[in-house]
């Protein structure tokens, strides 16, 4: 997801000392002003809130993916619908997403709005959890039947700093819809460190992800402003994080922009500085022993590194978007200035995406039915790539200049392609 006003980011330099992850952080940390930088804006309103060694990886979550038998859903099959303001939706749409039994969910910067399978009106929920607190709904995924996960943006501050009622704002709300289309919170995951609990580092979610099929269904992963989580039901493991070392041996983290699966269950992340991936936890593992997966011996990364064909290591790319498929090896990144760029894993070889039509990218999703390449672009609109080909085509059924998120679900036949935009949301059903 991205976003917003023009707000200075800085770099978020943390204490060298490292837990028990090999890679985690447990000192102090520093300040980063959340999203939007260099006087830049990508469309979205956005009231900032007051902030005061790579190890060997072992080889991806891969075999054969053997979908389940697929119906074209409760929803229409047509080329293109329009959600708009008719339907009950804002002009911006900034997240979508869908739950497993196809209702539809959708966020402002106040609210969060659903529609149940096949009703084509969306209904709104202002109200419950953190939206109470006025903090802003800034991430959002669909989870089991008629529930809704939603992140949201709070101020940072240092640990010790932040009484226990303050550790509770901003992280991730769980919503349960409701027979008459609002949604009433059910759970409110407060994420903070695994390996010392009163370390409240992870607090604005800036996006998140779920897996849907294969035999991690159901885990959903976050990207923070810290690290990146893993929940499973109401038990999380927090957090792993790809960092670098400056002169005097601190940890650079950075905040974490965007976050993706791909279709083997493996977790793929982009942010200020650096891209990272990891494999699942086993299916099955609960509670304590969902740890395992912090562990940098047991869970080594597939991916640490950044495009090193754009800059140093220390010099920020700005990456809000990836996409990819680490079985195949091949990875997208899109920057906020620098455009779209195509790592290949072995051997490694970065490459910009020849042709790219904004140096602003905003979303990301690799189609797993035909293998273009789905961007979300902050001023251009919406197109496909053709990695067969190297052909770019700008979707015509999708005026809206500006893409905030791409969210595909091959659940479906056809597949559905939701498209948020800076007017209204679209659904994509046909090529």
């Amino acid at each position: 997801m991205s976003t917003k006003n023009a707000i200075g980011l800085l770099a978020l330099l943390a204490a060298a000392a490292a837990c028990s992850s090999g890679d985690d952080v447990t000192g102090k940390p520093g300040t980063i002003q959340p999203p939007g930088h260099d006087g830049e804006d990508d469309g979205r309103i956005f009231d900032p809130p007051n902030t005061p060694p790579v190890k060997e990886a072992r080889p991806p979550v891969g075999g054969v993916v053997v979908p389940p038998k697929k119906t074209a859903g409760p929803w229409p099959v047509a080329d293109v619908v329009h959600y708009g303001r008719d339907q009950g939706l804002p002009d911006r749409v900034l997240g979508v997403g869908v739950d497993d039994a196809q209702n539809v969910y959708v966020i402002d910067d106040r609210a969060v709005y659903a529609a149940r399978a096949g009703v084509g009106e969306f209904v709104r929920t202002d109200e419950g959890g953190q939206l109470d607190t006025g903090h802003t709904p800034y991430s959002v995924c669909g989870g089991g039947p008629g529930r809704v996960y939603v992140g949201y943006l709070t101020y940072e501050a240092a640990p010790e700093e932040l009484s226990e009622e303050e550790k509770l704002l901003g992280d991730l709300d769980r919503f349960v819809l409701q027979p008459d289309g609002t949604l009433a919170l059910e759970f409110h995951h407060r994420l903070q460190n695994s390996k010392a609990k009163w370390m409240d580092h992870t607090r604005l979610i800036l996006d998140c992800a779920r897996v849907v099929g294969g035999p991690n269904h159901g885990d959903l992963f976050v990207a923070s402003n810290h690290g990146v989580t893993i929940i499973r039901g109401n038990d999380y493991a927090d957090h792993r994080h790809v960092v670098w070392r400056d002169e005097n041996g601190s940890q650079a983290i950075g905040y974490n922009w965007a976050i993706n699966t791909d279709v083997h269950g493996n977790v793929l992340w982009a942010g200020h500085w650096k891209i990272g991936a990891l494999p699942p936890p086993a299916p099955g593992l609960t509670g304590e022993d969902l740890e395992i997966w912090l562990d940098g011996d047991e869970t080594p990364y597939l991916i640490n590194t950044h495009p090193s064909h754009w800059s140093s290591e220390e010099e920020p790319d700005d990456m809000h978007a990836i996409a990819g498929d680490t079985v195949a090896g091949v990875v997208y990144v899109g920057s906020w200035g620098r455009g779209l760029a195509r790592m290949t894993m072995s051997p490694r070889r970065w490459e910009d995406v020849p042709g790219t039509p904004d140096t602003h990218i905003n979303s990301l999703e690799l189609d797993p039915t035909d293998g273009r390449l789905w961007v979300g672009t902050r001023s251009a609109g919406l197109w496909r790539w053709n990695p067969a080909t190297e052909q770019w085509q700008k979707h015509p059924l999708v005026p809206a200049s500006t893409i905030h998120e791409i969210y595909l679900d091959t659940t479906v036949e056809p597949r559905a392609v939701y498209v948020a935009t800076n007017e209204g949301l679209y659904v994509l059903r046909g090529d």
